[in-house]
Order: C-alpha cells, then structure tokens, then sequence
C-alpha cells in the first residue's frame, strides 16, 4: 500500500481561509487551490501512541459530553439536538489522536506537520455542513475552541494532571488548528458556492435585488441593478442606493431610516430615466436584517419596473372613464365631476348651468354615409364643442350623439345663453367628412343649479327633458328647463309605462282600412292598423304612440302582434271572397335596423312563410337606403317568402332612384299630404303626384294613393292612372267584422 502524502495550506491560506476578491456585484471568487508540499511518511519512524491520543481514544465519550456543554454556549448551536451538535466531532477527535501518534522529528527540529486538507475528511465535511446550518465563521472557530478546552480540561481533571510535556501539547495544538483550518477552508468554499448560486438566481431576473448598509451605502447589488448603476466613480469607491435615481435621493433616505428606525418593511416608488430620456417607474421594498440583539445592521430589498403595468393601469383607468372614440369624458367621469362641482357650488354659492345637446340629423348621416363618416362627425362635434368652453368646464359624450357641458361659476344666465348660441352655430356649419360635406344641428337643453334642483340626477333629467322640448320644436334650437316640462315629461313617461302594459291587457285592436281599385272601386287589399285602447276610455291613433314605441323598443312586439292577427285574417278573408286576399301591415325601420329586437323575426318569418302573397309589408324609404347586410338580409328573406314590398309616404323622403333599381319593390304609395290639396291650394301637388305614376308604371310598379277623401280627388287620379286608393272616401279602418260585411256588399 503506497504510504499517504501530506499537504499543507500556506500561512496566507490560513490567516485567510477562504480568502476572496469581490467584484462588484458581490460575487466572490476563492482561490480553492492550497499551496502544499509532500511530506515523505517513508522518513518517519514506525508510530507509537502518543498519551494524549491514549486518552482521547480512552476518554472519547467522556470529551464529547463536556464539549456538549462548552457548544451549547455558541448562539447558534444552542438549539441544536445533540446528534446533529456531535455529527463529525467523535470522527475529528480519532483523526486528531492519528496525528498525535505521529513519532517525533529529531532533536531539536520542528515537530512533523500535521496532515494536510483533504477532500471528504471529517473537518471538511464539518465546516461545509455548518455552513449550511447558518453557523458565522466566529460559531465555528468557537466550536474547535470548545473541543480543545475539552480535552485540556478532562486531561487536567485526569490523574495526569499537569504531567504535558511541550513538544506533546504543541503537537495536540497543530492537530486542533489543522482541524480547524480544514474545517474554515471547506466552511469558505460551500459560502462561496452559495453565494455564487444565490447571486446567479437573482442575476437571471429582470428585478434589481440590493443589500446596502443603514446608511444607504450598496453591500450587494445582482447584475440588474449593476448595470443600472454604471461603474464607480473612482476605482474602489462605494457606491450609494440614492445613486440609482438622485432625483429620488432623499425620499430613499427617508424610507431607509423609516425601515431602520421602524424594523418595518417600507415601501415605494420612483421614476428612473433612461439614456434615451424614457422614464422607468420602479416599484421598490425594503426589509430591515435584524440581529440578535435587536439592532439593524443592514437592509435588503427588491425593485421591479412597473412601467408596462403603469401603462395598463392608465389604459384601464381611460377605457374606464373616457370615450374611446372622442377622448371625452364619458358617462362614468361626468357623472363623478357634476357630483364635484354640484357640491363646489353649493360651497362657492356660484351658479351652475348643466346642457344636454342632441346632434339633429346624425341618423341620416349614418344612413346615407356609413357608420365611419358618423364616427368621423362626432369626433368634429367634440372638438367644436370643446373649442367654445373653459378650461374649466367640462365636455362629455354620454351616448350615441348625446353630449353634456357643465358650465362652472356662473355669474350671469346671459353668458350662458350666448355660449349655447355659439355651441348652435358651431354645430350648424358644414362638417367636411371624407370628401363629402355634411349638415347636422344640435338641441339644447339647459338647466341651472340650484334654481332648478340641486341633485347631479335631477339636473340631468331637467336638461334631457328641456332638449327633448327643443328637439320636438323645431330643432337647431334651445330649450330652459321649467316646471311646465318636468309634468309633460311624467306624462310622457306615465304613457310609455301604459304602453308597455297595453299589450298584456289586451287593450290593442287591429283595424283594416280597404284599398280599392280605381277602375272598378272594388275591395282587392286592406292596410291593417293598430288602435289603442286607452286604459282612460278613449281610442288613441298610432301616430300618438308609434313614435314612443319606437323610441323605447317596443315597436317590435307591436309589430310582430299585429301580423299575428293579419295573417290569419288574410286568410280568413281569402276563404270569404273565394280569391286570395292581400292585407298590407307596416314595418318599422327600427324592426330592420335595430339588433335589440332581432328575437322578433325568427317568430315573424314562420308566419310570413306560411302567409306568402297574403301578406305585403309596407316600408319607409330609410329601410332601403340603410342598405347594411342585415338589412338586406331581412328583405330578401321576405322576398323569398313571396312577401311583396310597398314603399309607404313615397315623395318625403329621399325619393332615390338608385333603391328602387336595386331592391325589388311592388307598390308605391302617393303620400297623403300630395293627396290633400292637389285639387284646392297647392296644384303644383298634382305635379308630383302625377310624375309619381308615371315613373313608377315606367319601372313596373302600380301605384296607391293614401287619403283620398273627395270624388273629385278619386276622379283625378284615375285619370292620372293610379292604380289603387284608400281614404274616407270609401270608409276609414275599421274591425275585422265590418270589413268582411263591405266585401260582402262588393
């Protein structure tokens, strides 16, 4: 067996175990490679066992138990079980007894050096594993500490007594120092290989980790932060946290002696600027280090860029209280700033005035240009709207093309009313539109705080009831709130209520009105129209109620009711004539174009189909000019069904030829208001009428003439060619029953 070789640390090695050079980040690197030479065990004289070692190995359980009570005393190992306190001392108590049986060198020469470091000896192992238990460099020298004076103080206690020679108790000390170097050197590898870990973990984040002293001055900082922080300034010099962002330097220093004062977790945030001029917003913590006795010696801490969440956040934060197509306020934020400024001026006793504008025509421009041109005009609407008020003041769109202005501080009404002027003719020039130009108006309501009411929900009730005044007016107009408009309004509000329970109570009837045919005056179709029945007693006409229908979205189950009972009267009505029979029921653009009543045409298409040619629908010309894909859609769906289509009020409204062309119509119809007075005040209505026929015989189509109620009215169109009539002059709508007595009486 080849005899052992001995190596031993150098002196460097040994006044500085683990001896490291810091970067600055705080990554330390150890020179691992101790110096050594061989000691030649062939030189050396057969061993004999040395009398400490004798009493080592004798007295070994005896040494441990006193070390217990001497390692106890270390802060560290005070809580430690006794196993885990003797894992390798009874392992380095017998390498210490080898090396004491180690003969002696020859007179007057230095004692033979004790063997050297070597990997997985108990010393070693000792050291690594006190490393990873948390034990200080200071616990571990005490730990060698307490073995020696274990065995000095057992070797006292002994028959020995004093009885040690100098050569014996050098030789016990070299092993226990030797021991110990072996146990700091494998106790300053394991830190550093933690340290290194630790430190390549918190390098791989994006995150800046710190470690300064209470003073702010930087112990450690991962890469992240390094970078941030630039090299020092001078080679060697420490670097301060407040040198990260100086513009944040004493709000750190304020937070760091708040952690180290508090021994309570701080918290904060500032901006860093980039190279470029970026700003960076870093959300930053510090965690006092506490020692045992209470005292705070240091301070870690993390910093996150927060930048994209703060983008975010305000992101969310406009979606949430601003319009998305306009920038404006929206609803949300209106609402929150008139509670604020209801409130300043109850404080300031100034007045307040609140307007609620409503664009006149901005229908029309969606139908005739597309939804994008309208987008285009209500972001031009807001800016005009924004260019006529104070800094002060505030402008929202809460709506469709609904928008508010809150007026603060108002001293006088005129101003108010001279403002609202230039707001109205603002909103009367031509808005240019993609190359198109485009003519809308507004309507204004206005009503002031506190005269009118002094809560933020009745000042926008009292401007939404004063515009819907000056809308149904005229338009391009204003409107102050009264009295007198808040009772209309609960009518108004009281008849919607009604209307919404008519249909429930059955209070609805259907009334047909016969069309004739001119050359025979017979009955060939009926329009079917709905009457009221008003809960009060009286009958009220659809053009009381049509309109309120529309508006709250009940037009769609009124509607579909009356096909409901059409269809089967068209059939009932076939069965007596012993010929097909045609009732015409209305159709709301609101039923084409809106999503919210969409439910109601699956049910209608089952009745149109089963009905076919029994059933014609009469449509406004602004059905056909939407010409969006669900409304084409719906239309050829009917047409499919063998339903025909007749253009009711043809001649106000657009009149387009395009339409016509496009879409496959059956019937005009003549409106009544041509009808009326072509033959007494307005004869240029003959015009219109009679170029009316002609172009619509010229495309195939017949024509119907409403609300004729003269012979000499009826007398004329035929001669004009009109093909079909209707009007008191033959009888007004009326019940199923007295409809089939006159088809009966031809």
């Amino acid at each position: 067996m080849a005899p052992p070789r001995l190596t031993i640390l150098s002196m460097a090695g040994l006044r500085h175990p683990g001896k490291k050079s810091r970067n600055f980040h705080g990554r330390a690197h150890v020179e691992r490679k101790p110096q050594s030479f061989e000691f030649p065990w062939t030189s050396l004289p057969p061993p004999k066992e040395a009398r400490i070692a004798r009493f080592i190995r004798t007295h070994l359980q005896d040494i441990l138990r006193n070390w217990d009570n001497f390692a106890y005393s270390i802060p560290a190992a005070r809580y430690l079980p006794a196993a885990t306190l003797r894992d390798h001392a009874a392992g380095m108590l017998a390498a210490i007894a080898d090396m004491l049986d180690l003969a002696p060198a020859a007179p007057g020469a230095a004692p033979p050096p004790a063997p050297a470091s070597q990997p997985g000896t108990q010393a070693s192992l000792h050291g690594a594993a006190r490393m990873g238990i948390g034990f200080s460099v200071n616990d571990t020298v005490a730990e060698f500490r307490a073995l020696r004076a274990s065995v000095m103080s057992l070797w006292a206690a002994s028959d020995h007594g004093n009885d040690l020679d100098s050569e014996d108790l050098i030789r016990f000390n070299d092993a226990v120092d030797q021991a110990l170097e072996e146990s700091l050197q494998a106790f300053f590898i394991e830190k550093d290989e933690l340290t290194h870990r630790f430190d390549t973990l918190l390098s791989a984040t994006p995150d800046l980790h710190y470690i300064t002293d209470v003073n702010g001055l930087v112990l450690y900082a991962n890469q992240a932060l390094g970078t941030l922080l630039g090299a020092p300034a001078a080679p060697g010099a420490r670097q301060h946290l407040a040198d990260f962002c100086p513009a944040f330097a004493s709000q750190l220093a304020r937070d760091l002696r708040a952690v180290t004062d508090t021994r309570a977790t701080g918290r904060g945030e500032l901006q860093y600027t980039l190279a470029d001029g970026t700003k960076d917003t870093y959300r930053y913590i510090l965690i006092p280090v506490v020692n045992d006795d209470g005292t705070v010696d240091a301070v870690t801490g993390t910093a996150r860029n927060i930048s994209e969440l703060k983008v975010s956040e305000a992101q969310i934060l406009r979606n949430a209280y601003y319009d998305s197509l306009t920038g404006l306020p929206n609803r949300a934020l209106f609402r929150e700033r008139l509670d604020q400024d209801v409130r300043r001026a109850a404080r300031t006793e100034f007045a307040l005035a609140l307007l609620f504008i409503d664009l006149d025509g901005f229908k029309e421009v969606n139908d005739r240009f597309g939804h994008d041109t309208g987008d285009l005009l209500l972001c031009q609407v807001a800016q005009r709207l924004q260019a006529c008020v104070r800094a002060t003041d505030t402008v929202a769109r809460i709506g469709g093309d609904e928008f508010t202005v809150i007026l603060n501080e108002v001293s006088r009404i005129a101003f108010v009313e001279m403002l609202v002027c230039q707001i109205l003719a603002e909103l009367a020039r031509p808005f240019a539109l993609a190359d198109k130009e485009v003519h809308v108006s507004g309507s204004v309501g206005i009503t002031i705080c506190p005269q009118d009411a002094q809560l933020p929900d009745d000042l926008l009730r009292n401007a939404d009831q004063a515009m819907f005044v000056a809308k149904h007016a005229g338009r391009n107009r204003f409107s102050y709130f009264t009295p007198d408009i808040r009772d209309s309004a609960w009518a108004r509000l009281r008849s919607i209520d009604q209307l919404r329970q008519a249909l429930a109570r059955r209070e609805l009837r259907v009334y047909y009105q016969p069309i004739v045919d001119l050359a025979s005056e017979a009955i060939v179709k009926a329009e079917a129209l709905v009457r009221w029945h008003h809960p009060d007693g009286g009958l009220v006409l659809p053009q009381h109620f049509i309109g309120i229908a529309e508006e709250t979205g009940l037009i769609g189950e009124i509607d579909a009711w009356v096909l409901a009972q059409a269809v089967p009267c068209a059939a009932r009505l076939s069965e007596l004539t012993g010929a097909p029979f045609q009732i015409s029921v209305n159709k709301s653009p609101v039923g084409f174009m809106s999503r919210v009543i969409r439910h109601c045409w699956e049910e209608d298409m089952d009745l149109f189909d089963r009905a076919g040619a029994h059933i014609a629908v009469e449509i406004t010309e602004g059905v056909l000019l939407d010409d969006s894909p669900g409304v084409r859609d719906k239309l050829a769906r009917l047409q499919r069904a063998g339903v025909q289509f007749t253009i009711d009020d043809f001649g106000i409204g657009y009149s387009s030829m395009a339409y016509l062309n496009k879409f496959k119509v059956d019937f005009l119809k003549i409106d009544q208001s041509f009808v009326k007075d072509m033959l007494t005040t307005n004869p240029r209505s003959q015009i219109f009428a009679e170029t009316i026929i002609v172009m619509a015989h010229k495309l195939g189509l017949k024509v119907i003439a409403e609300g004729v109620e003269t012979a000499s009215q009826r007398d004329w169109l035929r001669e004009a060619g009109c093909d079909y009539a209707q009007g008191f002059l033959f009888s007004p709508a009326t019940t199923e029953e007295h409809f089939a007595q006159l088809l009966q009486a031809g």
